[in-house]
């Protein structure tokens, strides 16, 4: 019987910035022992991990195993992937979005149906992103939201082709990033992380 929740993701998963007991990973997990009172819980979040680290990391033995243990596995992932390239049009620099982009989509495939391919009854819950950015002139918001929409585009593809639900994170975030994230203007702060853990519970008691 698997008995395990697997938190898969960067920064946002580690909780950095409030600590790892306050991240969302943890939270979440706190409201599923409810329902679940054996559940198990193991955290591989790394902060700065791009798709293609998580790739890697999906690869390893010790991973594999406990991806194919899981009952709900959360994953958070591409913020990274965007955000050189984001700083890159914050500072004028030409960027090459096409290459970012389609290798985000396909690392993004990938990581789905690995996970998809271990485990196929596993609930798979993975967030869109918010803007990975502080706060930027109009043209370069533009850009950026631009950027957001088609990342969000291929994980919500993803997600449809692989029997994931998609936590709305980006949805929930937007217009609200001086409330819910910390000083760096890139982590959630402590609300911002409850508000991520709201979002996870109530998926996870939709029928």
């Amino acid at each position: 019987m698997n008995e395990l929740y697997l938190a898969l993701g960067d920064s946002l998963t580690t909780g950095y910035g409030v600590g790892a007991n306050q991240s969302f990973a943890a939270l979440f997990y706190r409201s599923l022992l409810s329902s679940f009172p054996g559940l198990k819980y193991e955290n591989l979040g790394v902060n700065g991990l791009t798709s293609g680290g998580l790739i890697t990391l999906m690869s390893q033995k010790g991973v594999c195993s406990l991806i194919a243990q899981s009952k709900v596995i959360s994953v958070t992932i591409g913020s990274n992937d965007l955000l050189a390239t984001g700083k890159e049009l914050l500072s004028g620099a030409g960027a090459n979005i096409d290459l970012t982009l389609g290798n985000l989509n396909h690392n993004i495939m990938l990581i789905g149906g690995h996970i998809r391919a271990i485990n196929p009854f596993v609930l798979v819950m993975i967030s869109t992103l918010y803007s990975p950015l502080p706060p930027m002139n109009k043209q370069s918001r533009a850009l950026t939201q631009e950027l957001l929409k088609t990342a969000n585009h291929s994980i919500i593809r993803m997600a449809r082709e692989n029997r994931f639900r998609v936590i709305p994170v980006a949805k929930a975030f937007n217009g609200q990033e001086q409330l819910l994230l910390g000083p760096d203007h890139l982590h959630p702060n402590v609300m911002g992380h409850r508000a991520m853990a709201d979002l996870y519970i109530k998926s996870i008691q939709l029928p």
